[in-house]
Parts: structure tokens; C-alpha cells; sequence
């Protein structure tokens, strides 16, 4: 059965709501109020997680949770603009501004102060050869690196470098010795800024994407600015301390973007309708569904989330004024022939409620396909977008138009003329300026004076023009004369119908190689993608790469859980650590002897006790245990000894002499862990991922190292079934992100097109005509996609949902155009006539459409965060 677009009984509901202007004006008031109260008084507290769930990710929040410091960590690179971090001039501004951070009053009281055994100094936060050089200077009375000649300092960085190596002072990986000048020559130093975790509020001491508390950046960023100094001779750069910080600076700054989104939107409103009321009405309209959305997403329980704030208004705003152009275009359609303004409503409402409905349905079932991704923040884009698009049918398809018809019922335009017009456009403009100051109000600056300003909005750009224009329409006016309709599109459409027999081979063609590049779009995540490149976050990273290089790279981590008093575990675990150092891989850091570099992990604590008499001592003194290795095999002779020393050491730690401890309870407490009875059973030993900022790198060095550890499970879990061993670490995290992100899409996409389908095929009564909606669409994805890939971007948290969020608003072109055309088919001779006919009357409107879409995510795309930028670009 065929069905035109008054299948759903649009007519009678258009008349009923022409009828009830009042009533329906003061639903939409009032919920705007309600919804106030949440947006106030529910804001969320907690950021949605961008992970998915599995092992992998346990075992990471395992990590966090087990094997908690008392110190906490930052590094910063210390580069010297002469290119040599070991002159004296360097050295002695990195000791100044060392000692500056010990002493500023807010900072030093926070450092730790420990005794480091390999370097034989006592530290206090930090300590870089710079003190080593000033301290062996000032032996035997000296003046120090202030007072010292150039060729003493030369002399003192040779012999301390002699006895160590470049390595162990975390000299940059191009460090050397010039032969020409008989001096060291370093670009760069790497030294890390310790201090009290629970002086800074406890808890986790890595700086993750999504923490809530700052109180550790906020930290680290006031060393940097101390460490930096004036930067005569050495830039320094504190590497990743400052990612939510960063976060938060750049989307404060995106947040007018959405301003300007509503701005853009509703002066294209103005130039297509021609209407200060349009402007007008569709800018509180707008402003209030800032309300609706961020109402309804704390009222249900939606957490902080970067897409949520973001994407989904700006998205609602472009998406959601083309309810405005379909049903104020067919009403001003209707009214163009003579109709009356509420006769004209009823007609064009009743006649485009149907497609209005099946676009809202169609949207929201591809946006609520995202929630099967089963990543949080993902998820609650597809339910918040969902929310929005009901939001903007209601208050943009229903309530918009039905102002804009009330208002021209009681007092429609005045004869025109070129004074007016220009008034006409001064006002919409400074109506249009006035919405994006409420909303910038209401999102971004104080959102109870954007309450008061969205009052006063309606006050100044709508009541007051009404009162004012009453008692001057008695003047003789002409009918509605502004319209959507575009003859040229009607014929352009009807041209294409007409050498389909060329235009759909070529389509197919492109379309046809659009898939098998699509095909090959990967999954990928660089810090440049997300950050802007001259933020020092990303500066940082780059700097990382470039003077450290193999030395050193983000954690891929090592978890073991098991019975590690068991000697039989530790031989397993050794036998790994020993695979793993011996992995020749460019992704993978090396220790100075060139070895995959694997640190940390119960085995550390165990062989620095063992490789010291005083240690042992100190065990047995405690415990009435004596720890020895008779058999020689680097472990002590069986589970009593080792239990004796896990106790021990978790609470004194590993003596280095009667005074001095080479590990300290924090220090295992990093690599042991004990459960409830105080038996070992956890464990962890970090590698390092060299260029972690490509996903490609990432695989590369998991890909190497994912059989060692599932061998190491295997063996641990056929002695306990309980044991296990993982790879995990942030970057490993990361990967598994992306790859679920990549499987979530692909379930998105064909639920999205199921979905979709069904919806069309419902409403229209006819599967042929659901077929015509969901393929070009299809074949849109597809070129976006390839699109995609061959300009250089990748599969994210954010461009993950572009695909199923082309199909569910791309429809909406087919679903009007097609609905159209099926009620001009009554009424036309013949199909390219209906074709002509619709394409001229709704093409317009979906001209319209598409224009504001492209105005508003062009905007996004000129955001700081290059993330969102590309979203906007892209969509």
C-alpha cells in the first residue's frame, strides 16, 4: 500500500495545534523552566570513560588502585638553546632554578626528600648532574659551578661521566664526547620533579585524559614555571603534566563555537526565509534547547564528556533548524498561493509532519545505534544526540513555526520598502547576535545569567516588536510572498532523472572504488589529533621523541597475579623478563647495554635484597629467617624465605646500610603488592613504548610483546587457575581503545542501516521506496570513508560516529525529497514532472538545510582542538 506524508493524520494534528497556540507556547515555557532546575542544581561531577571494558582494562585500574605511591612523578626536558645542556653556563641556570623550586614557598614544601643509592646523593625533588657537578666542585672547598672555571666544569662532567655514563643521568640519546674540544656535548637532559602525593590530594599519581581532580597539574605546571625561569640558555618543558589542564583551556576556548554556530544558522535562516520573525523566534527556540539538552542530560544521569559538550550542540543546532526550514518552507509554500497564515500552517504542517516524524525516527535510531559501541563516552553521544533531535523537533519543527504563523496572523509584514527592508535585516541581525550571547551565557560563562538573558532575549526581540507593531496594521498588506521553493534544483533534479542511464553507472564506478579504499581506514590515535600542535602537551611529546628516543617511551606494563612466595612463579617471571630483554624492537626502549629495557617487578626487590649482606641481615634480624641461595640460582631457597622478605621490605624497605635505604617502602610498594593477609600477589615490570604518539608504534611493540606475557599466563594459570599474566599500561590501553572503538563501529554502521530502513519502510508502507532512502546514503559513507583515508585521518573516539551519523541525517534528504515526490506524483502527469515538482518545492528547503549544516560544522572546524575540527571539516 502506498501512503503519502498525511499517513500519520498531519492535517489533524497541524489543526490541533493551531488551535492551541497558547497552550502549546506555554508547555514549551514552562518545560524550558523545569529543565532549568536539573541544568542548575544536577551538573555531573565524574567524566565519562573513553575506555572499553575487557582484561586489559582491569588490569590497568588494577594497577592504579594496588600499587599506589607515596611520591608523586613529573618529568621535564631541559634543552639547551646553544645545543649543549653540559656547559657551564646551562648547567649553572638548570642548578639556579633547581634550587629557586626547593625553595618557593608553595612548591618546596610539597618535594621528597630521599636518598638515591645509584647516584650516592640525597635528593630533595630534584637533582640533575647539574648538582652532581656543583657538589664535586665544592669537595674540598671549591666555589662551585658559580665560581669554577670553564675547564673545571668541563673536567668534572668528564670524570662524572666517566664513572657513570650519559645513560644514568637521562642525558638526551645523541649525548658524546667531541674529541675536537675534549668535551661532552649534550642537547638535552631528562629529570623528573618528586613530590608528596598525599600533599597533593592522594589518590592515582599519573595524570590521565579525564581525572577530575587538577590539583597535580595544576602543581607540576607551577614547577615548570619555576624550572623555566627567564629561559636565557635552557627551555624546558614538563612532557604530558598538564593533559586535563590542556584539555580544558582548549575547549574553553571552542566553547563560543557554538555561539557562532547559532549565529551562522540563523542568518542563513534569515537570507533563505526573509524574516526578522524567523531570526527572532529561532533564536530563543535555539537558546532554549541549550536548556533541554544539558536539563535532560544531568536529569538522566549523563556524565562530563568532551563529545557530549560539544559535538552534540553543535550538532543540534545544524541539524535541528531544518526542522524550521521544512515546516516554516511548506507554510510559507502554502501561504505564497493565498492561503491564510493559520490556513497555510495547517495545510503545509499536516503536509510535511509525516517526513518531519520519519527524519526524527530515522536520526535517532543512528544515533542510538552508537550506544552497542560499549565505550561510555560514545555511548552517551548517541543517547544525548538522540535527546537533542527530539528537543529540536519539538521546540524548532513545532513550536518555531507555529510563533512565526501566530505572529504574521496578528500582525504580518509591513508594505515594503527599502527603509524597512534595511531595518528588517539590522534587526535579524541583532536578534541573531543576541541568541549567541545567550547561549554563550548559558553554556560557557555563568548559566543563571543565561537564564536572565534568554528572558530578557524574548522580552527585546519578541514581545516589545509585537506591542510596537499592533497598532500600525491597519496598513493594507500583501500576501506572504517569501518561500523556499527553487525552480533551478527542481530542474537540475529532473535533468538527472533523465540521463540516469549515464549518472548511475558513474555513480556506481566511483562508488565502487570509494569502498576499496574505505576498506583500508585504520584505527589510529596521534596527540596531534586531538591537541593543537603549538600547545606545550603535544611540544612536549615532540621533544621526548627527539632527545630521548630509545631510552625511554610510555609504559607497557606488566601485570602478574599470583603466588609469588612460590620460587616456581619467580622462575616463570625471570624466564619472561628474559625474553622480553632480549626482543630486538625499534618501538621498544633499551637500557644503556642496549637491551630491551624492562624495569620494576618483584624480581628487582628480590635481587637487590639478595645481592646485599646487610639486607639479609636485616631480614633475618626482623623476621628469624635466614634468606639464602645455596643452590645459586639468584632466588632464595624456598616460599618461607621469600614471604620473610616480602613482609619485611613492605615495611622497611631494602637497606643500603645502617642509615640509608636502597629501596624504600614506596619504592617496592611501585612493584609488590600484598593482599588483605599480607602475601605477595601482584606484580608489574614496565617497558617502554618508543613514538607511542602513532598507534602503528604501539601494535609494533605489542606485537612483539603479547607472546611472551600470554606464554608467562599459560604457565602461571597451569599451576594456579587463578594466576594470570597481562599486558596493559596506557598505551597498551590505548590500543585496545582504538580496536574496540574500530569493532564498535563496524556494529554501528549496519545496525544504523537496519534500523533506518525499517523506520522508512514503516512509515513509508513500501520497501522499494525504504531501498532508494538507505542506498545513496550508503554510497555516501562509503566516499566519506574513503575520503577519509586518503586524506590522512583515522578511526577515533569522535570520527568513529560520523558514519552512522551520515546515514541518519543524510536520509533525511532522501526521506523529504522522496515523501515529496510521492504526493506530487498524485498531481503530475508524469514521474519527471513529480520529480521537477518536488525537487522545486522541498529542494529548496533541503537546499537550505544542507547550507546551515555546512555553515554550522564549518564553524567546528576552524576549533583549536584539531579533534574537533576534523569532526567538523569531515561532517
Amino acid at each position: 500500500m502506498e501512503a503519502d506524508s498525511r499517513s500519520i493524520s498531519g492535517p489533524r494534528i497541524a489543526a490541533w495545534i493551531s488551535e492551541h497556540v497558547r497552550l502549546v507556547v506555554v508547555v514549551s515555557a514552562l518545560t524550558t523552566a523545569l529543565l532549568a532546575v536539573p541544568m542548575l542544581a544536577m551538573a555531573p561531577d565524574t567524566t565519562a570513560s573513553q575506555t572499553p571494558g575487557g582484561e586489559v582494562v582491569e588490569a590497568d585500574e588494577l594497577i592504579a588502585d594496588r600499587f599506589v605511591s607515596d611520591v608523586f612523578w613529573a618529568g621535564f626536558i631541559f634543552e639547551a638553546r646553544d645545543g649543549n645542556v653540559l656547559s657551564q653556563s646551562a648547567l649553572l641556570e638548570i642548578l639556579e632554578n633547581t634550587s629557586s623550586l626547593r625553595s618557593a614557598p608553595d612548591l618546596g614544601s610539597k618535594l621528597v626528600h630521599y636518598f638515591d643509592a645509584d647516584l650516592n646523593a640525597d635528593v630533595v625533588g630534584i637533582y640533575t648532574i647539574a648538582d652532581a657537578v656543583d657538589a664535586q666542585l665544592r669537595a674540598g672547598g671549591g666555589p662551585g659551578l658559580p665560581g669554577a672555571a670553564a675547564d673545571d666544569v668541563a673536567g668534572a662532567v668528564d670524570s662524572i661521566l666517566a664513572a657513570t655514563g650519559p645513560y644514568e643521568w637521562s642525558l638526551a640519546q645523541s649525548t658524546a664526547f667531541d674529541a675536537s674540544s675534549g668535551t661532552w656535548r649534550s642537547p638535552a637532559l631528562l629529570a623528573p620533579v618528586l613530590a608528596d602525593n598525599e600533599a597533593l590530594g592522594g589518590g592515582s599519581q599519573s595524570i590521565t585524559l579525564g581525572s577530575d581532580d587538577t590539583t597535580k597539574e595544576e602543581f607540576a605546571r607551577d614547577a615548570q614555571e619555576v624550572l623555566r625561569g627567564d629561559q636565557d640558555r635552557v627551555r624546558v618543558w614538563g612532557v604530558a603534566i598538564d593533559v586535563n589542564l590542556t584539555v580544558a583551556e582548549q575547549s574553553a576556548a571552542a566553547g563560543p563555537f557554538i555561539g557562532f554556530t547559532i549565529l551562522a544558522v540563523l542568518v542563513v535562516a534569515g537570507i533563505v526565509l526573509r524574516s526578522y520573525w524567523v531570526v527572532a523566534v529561532a533564536g530563543a527556540s535555539l537558546a532554549a534547547l541549550m536548556i533541554w539538552l544539558k536539563g535532560m542530560s544531568n536529569l538522566i544521569g549523563l556524565e562530563t564528556d568532551l563529545v557530549l559538550s560539544f559535538i552534540v550542540p553543535i550538532a543540534m543546532i545544524s541539524f535541528g533548524i531544518d526542522f524550521a526550514f521544512h515546516a516554516i518552507g511548506r507554510y510559507r509554500e502554502e501561504a505564497t498561493v493565498g492561503r491564510s497564515p493559520q490556513t497555510a500552517f495547517v495545510v503545509g504542517l499536516g503536509s510535511v509532519m509525516g517526513a518531519l516524524v520519519l527524519a526524527l525516527a530515522s536520526d535517532s535510531m543512528a544515533f542510538l545505534s552508537n550506544i552497542t559501541s560499549g565505550i561510555e563516552s560514545i555511548v552517551q553521544f548517541g543517547i544525548g544526540a538522540a535527546l537533542a533531535l527530539i528537543a529540536a523537533f519539538f521546540m524548532l519543527g513545532i513550536v518555531t513555526p507555529l510563533i512565526v504563523m501566530r505572529v504574521e496572523s496578528g500582525s504580518g509584514p509591513l508594505v515594503p520598502s527599502r527603509w524597512r527592508r534595511m531595518g528588517r535585516w539590522a534587526a535579524s541581525g541583532l536578534a541573531a547576535t543576541g541568541a549567541m550571547a545567550v547561549v554563550i551565557l548559558l553554556v560557557y560563562v555563568a548559566p543563571i545569567a543565561g537564564l536572565v538573558g534568554l528572558v530578557a532575549y524574548v522580552a527585546i526581540f519578541i514581545a516589545a516588536p509585537l506591542v510596537w507593531r499592533r497598532p500600525r496594521h491597519a496598513v493594507a498588506e500583501p500576501p506572504i510572498q517569501t518561500t523556499t521553493r527553487l525552480p533551478a534544483l527542481g530542474r537540475a533534479v529532473a535533468a538527472m532523472a533523465r540521463y540516469r542511464l549515464v549518472v548511475l553507472p558513474v555513480v556506481a564506478a566511483i562508488t565502487a572504488v570509494a569502498i576499496a579504499v574505505a576498506s583500508q581506514i585504520d584505527a589510529r590515535f596521534d596527540v596531534k589529533d586531538f591537541f593543537s600542535a603549538d600547545t606545550d602537551m603535544v611540544t612536549s611529546l615532540d621533544k621526548l621523541d627527539e632527545h630521548v628516543g630509545q631510552q625511554g617511551g610510555e609504559p607497557a606494563v606488566i601485570y602478574v597475579e599470583a603466588d609469588l612466595a612460590d620460587p616456581d612463579t619467580l622462575r616463570a617471571v625471570r624466564r619472561a623478563e628474559r625474553e622480553v630483554r632480549a626482543i630486538v624492537n625499534p618501538q621498544l626502549a633499551v637500557d644503556d647495554a642496549g637491551a630491551t629495557m624492562l624495569e620494576g617487578g618483584v624480581l628487582s626487590i628480590v635481587t637487590e635484597v639478595l645481592g646485599s649482606p646487610y639486607a639479609t641481615a636485616a631480614v633475618e634480624a626482623a623476621t628469624g629467617i635466614e634468606v639464602t641461595d645455596d643452590d645459586g640460582d639468584g632466588l632464595p631457597d624456598g616460599r618461607d624465605q621469600l614471604a620473610a622478605i616480602y613482609r619485611f621490605v613492605s615495611l622497611a624497605g631494602v637497606p643500603f646500610d645502617a642509615q640509608r635505604l636502597a629501596m624504600t617502602p614506596d619504592d617496592v610498594g611501585l612493584s609488590l603488592w600484598l593482599d588483605p593477609r599480607g602475601e605477595a600477589a601482584a606484580t608489574m615490570m614496565m617497558a617502554g613504548v618508543v613514538g607511542s604518539r602513532s598507534q602503528e608504534n604501539i601494535a609494533a611493540a605489542r606485537h612483539d610483546l603479547q607472546p611472551v606475557v600470554d606464554g608467562l599466563d599459560a604457565e602461571l594459570r597451569a599451576a594456579d587457575a587463578e594466576a594470570r599474566a597481562v599486558l596493559t599500561g596506557s598505551a597498551i590501553v590505548r590500543d585496545e581503545q582504538l580496536s574496540a572503538i574500530f569493532r564498535a563501529l563496524l556494529i554501528a554502521l549496519p545496525i544504523s542501516v537496519v534500523a533506518c530502513f525499517a523506520v522508512a519502510a514503516l512509515f513509508m508502507r513500501s520497501l522499494r521506496f525504504a531501498v532508494v532512502s538507505v542506498v545513496p546514503i550508503l554510497i555516501v559513507v562509503s566516499w566519506l570513508y574513503a575520503f577519509m583515508h586518503l586524506a590522512g585521518y583515522g578511526i577515533n573516539v569522535v570520527t568513529a560516529t560520523i558514519g552512522a551519523v551520515s546515514i541518519g541525517i543524510g536520509i533525511d534528504f532522501a526521506i523529504h525529497f522522496i515523501m515529496r515526490y510521492r504526493e506530487e506524483l498524485e498531481r503530475s502527469p508524469t514521474r519527471i514532472d513529480a520529480l521537477s515538482a518536488a525537487g522545486t518545492g522541498t529542494g529548496g528547503a533541503l537546499a537550505a538545510s544542507a547550507l546551515s549544516s555546512i555553515v554550522g560544522f564549518a564553524i567546528m572546524a576552524l576549533a583549536p582542538m584539531p579533534l574537533f575540527a576534523a569532526y567538523g571539516f569531515l561532517t
